[in-house]
């Protein structure tokens, strides 16, 4: 007779804190995959869809800094993208929500059927 453990309600059967914390680590992606990868619970989606704002506004505004010519800029995005990284990966790890001013109201309103 084997002995299962019940179901989680995250992504692939990962303890809360750990799913999240994949979703910023691996940013873009991460996100993606732990928001689609299953489970219902909303600490994990939401640490998926902020993560995949950020990352999405991140892209974008390399994009446009580029496109406008403004390469100075570079280093500073580079810097802010790089402790708010740090930052949300480090609180997803360990298990506290966090929300990015700014990109929280941003990820509610573009995600609020999936939160």
């Amino acid at each position: 007779m084997s002995v299962t453990e019940p179901p989680k309600d995250t992504p692939f059967g990962l303890e809360p804190n750990v799913a999240a914390g994949l979703a910023y680590l691996f940013c873009l992606l991460g996100g993606i995959i732990m928001l689609v990868g299953g489970g219902t619970n909303k600490f994990v989606k939401w640490a998926a869809a902020q993560s995949i704002t950020i990352w999405a506004l991140y892209i974008i505004l390399g994009f446009v800094l580029s496109f406008i010519h403004l390469w100075v800029l570079f280093p500073i995005l580079w810097i802010l993208a790089l402790v708010v990284w740090i930052w949300t990966t480090v609180t997803g790890f360990q298990g506290k929500e966090v929300r990015v001013p700014g990109v929280d109201a941003l990820a509610t309103s573009i995600f609020k059927s999936q939160l």
